[in-house]
């Protein structure tokens, strides 16, 4: 086997070791890798087949790297985030007509063992360039509107179409012109799939890329011993030349050994309740990190709030101090209320946001549910004062283990919000159900009001979202729900919305099992 079959077969294995092993990480950049380091091993091996001159089995699968084409039109669109309309699924129609040509009809691209142009080969290659030439004036005018590490980008996958089509493209065509520079190929091809690469893995975080990295080394660690074996054997057999047996062993080793940790995987994903994979683990971390950075910052804001309320309590203190004041001086009755009003509305909005950002540890004990969610209904409702509308119960009796207090306290924004809902309704309904449900208890709150404005669902158990502004009769804070679902997840339950197929809002707290 001579140096450039040689060098085309490593070059085949590294691209689909390196296909494996993307597709083994289960990166994010989107399928345009994988596809075109497959599809780049494709074609090397069509390359070497040439090379050994195989004949009708290399004109046969040569066609097949025409789907390097759209493999780079993929691979561009995953990193770029779009590509101009059509352009997509007419690379790979294009690509996919071709490559079925040449593999069954390789006779009309060229000649035997790719010698001699056919019937089509120019008008396709025109075909070809000018689509090239399209792709590569899209990815220039996109860098040129980029900066900084984005225009690296762009600028990567620029590069990588130019040696992509000098390597595939065009050193076949110069082939079938007959000028024969195959083996060096694999230079263009190599420095192609890096520039690719490098294009699709530049935007992750250190932790990622240096995932990457172990990755790598893990693989040429497994690759520098098979290149020893192979060189070992070599000169127990006395076959030459050295280099070459070393080059193909180290290059066989990489995918082989993608081959087995996806088969591993696979097996252990199927096999074991609780698998352990890279992308399983690599996704757990990631998690874990998010879920400490949050609790981090969410520290720093119940800091804050502590401050904030510190800040604005006493003000609030000395404002109602002089609202007595004016009023024992015989000041506007109804403007003292309006003051006081608007006092007590600051100071539920700094207990809400203290509530939110300082949570206290839950108190979990068992507890007898009906009295607990009647109990805090009747405390919204009281809350109203007389002719408050009536809240209808459906309690089943139960006892369960949960936070009392914080449950009650759920019940009770429920209600609340319930119950201002349809204050002004001609027939008001508000009705809280509690049942036993498979694999935990379901409590719901139901009302006929208005509904959620429509505006605000998708954001509805965010914080500072509410339907009822500052001018509202009865303002919010925007902080209701959001403690509401905060608790719920705490106890490992979930709160949700439905409107009902009468109109109004229904709320839905599922508890798990303890």
């Amino acid at each position: 086997m001579n140096p450039s079959a040689t060098l085309l077969l490593a070059g085949a294995c590294v691209a689909g070791a390196v296909a494996l092993q993307t597709l083994r990480l289960g990166r994010r950049a989107g399928p345009g890798v994988v596809l075109l380091a497959g599809f780049l091993a494709l074609w090397m091996l069509g390359l070497f087949l040439l090379e050994q001159r195989t004949g009708e089995l290399a004109d046969r699968v040569l066609p097949l790297g025409m789907l390097l084409a759209a493999a780079f039109t993929q691979a561009a669109t995953d990193v770029v985030g779009r590509a101009p309309r059509g352009l997509l699924p007419l690379a790979w129609l294009g690509s996919l007509a071709i490559a079925l040509l040449g593999l069954l009809a390789p006779r009309l691209l060229y000649g035997p063992g790719a010698s001699g142009a056919g019937p089509l080969f120019a008008p396709l290659a025109g075909v070809c360039i000018v689509g090239t030439a399209a792709m590569l004036a899209w990815l220039f005018h996109l860098a040129r509107g980029a900066q900084g590490r984005e225009r690296r980008r762009r600028l990567a996958l620029l590069g990588a179409n130019v040696t992509g089509a000098l390597g595939g493209g065009g050193l076949i065509g110069l082939h079938v012109l007959g000028v024969r520079l195959i083996g060096g190929g694999v230079l263009f091809l190599a420095l192609s799939l890096s520039l690719v690469a490098y294009a699709a893995w530049a935007p992750e975080e250190a932790r990622e890329r240096e995932g990457l990295i172990q990755v790598a080394v893990q693989g040429a660690s497994v690759s520098a011993l098979m290149a020893l074996g192979a060189g070992a054997l070599s000169l127990a057999l006395g076959t030459g030349p050295l280099w070459g047996y070393a080059l193909l062993g180290a290059a066989l080793a990489l995918p082989v050994d993608a081959a087995r940790q996806l088969l591993g995987e696979a097996v252990t994903r199927r096999l074991f309740a609780r698998p352990q994979t890279v992308p399983l683990l690599v996704e757990a971390v990631e998690q874990q990190t998010s879920r400490a950075e949050h609790a981090e910052t969410l520290a720093e804001v119940g800091r804050l709030a502590s401050a904030v309320a510190h800040e604005i309590r006493n003000p609030l203190g000395v404002i109602l101090a002089e609202a007595k004041l004016l009023e024992l001086s015989g000041a506007d009755a109804e403007s003292v209320q309006a003051l006081r009003e608007q006092v007590a509305r600051a100071s539920r909005f700094v207990d809400d946001l203290l509530q939110y950002s300082r949570p206290r540890p839950l108190r979990l004990a068992e507890e007898d549910l009906a009295r607990v969610v009647g109990e805090a209904a009747g405390r919204a409702r009281r809350a109203f004062g007389e002719g408050a509308p009536e809240v209808t119960l459906a309690l089943d009796a139960l006892r369960w283990d949960v936070d009392g207090e914080a449950l009650g306290d759920v019940v009770v924004n429920l209600v609340t919000n319930a119950l201002i809902a349809v204050e002004h309704r001609p027939e008001p309904r508000v009705r809280v159900s509690q049942r036993r449900e498979e694999g935990g208890v379901r409590i719901e709150v139901e009302d006929n009001g208005p509904g959620v404005p429509e505006a605000i669902l998708p954001r509805l158990f965010e914080p500072f979202v509410t339907g009822r502004g500052r001018d509202a009769a009865r303002p919010g804070t925007g902080l209701g729900l959001a403690l509401c679902v905060k608790w719920a997840r705490r106890q490992g339950g979930t709160l949700t919305h439905a409107r009902p197929a009468t109109g109004g809002a229904r709320f839905v707290l599922f508890l798990p099992k303890p």
